[in-house]
């Protein structure tokens, strides 16, 4: 898994990362949506969290203005209070 940091024009500096669910997601009664069980991009700055689905096969070379473009179009994680444990542990970069 690759960890990107990049700072946009409004000064929010962001991480993205890949997620790719695992047998250990599954244990935890992870749900998917549609088209995540591939995986998924990640995006978190200033206390969001956003996500493009699925995993572009080359971000990991885009520059810092590709990766802003691709946060415009990056979908709003939505806080779920039941599961906001799992959905946490989801999205969280490996050490």
């Amino acid at each position: 898994m690759a960890l990107r940091t990049f700072t946009t024009r409004d000064g929010v500096t962001w991480n993205v990362w890949n997620v790719v669910p695992t047998l250990a997601h599954n244990t935890r009664k992870l749900t998917l949506g549609t088209g995540m069980s591939d995986g998924w991009l990640c995006f978190e700055g200033g206390g969001i969290k956003r996500r493009i689905i699925p995993i572009p096969s080359d971000w990991e070379s885009w520059s810092d203005d590709d990766l802003e473009a691709a946060l415009d179009e990056a979908l709003a994680v939505q806080a779920r209070v039941h599961d906001a444990a799992s959905e946490q542990a989801a999205d969280a970069p490996a050490p």
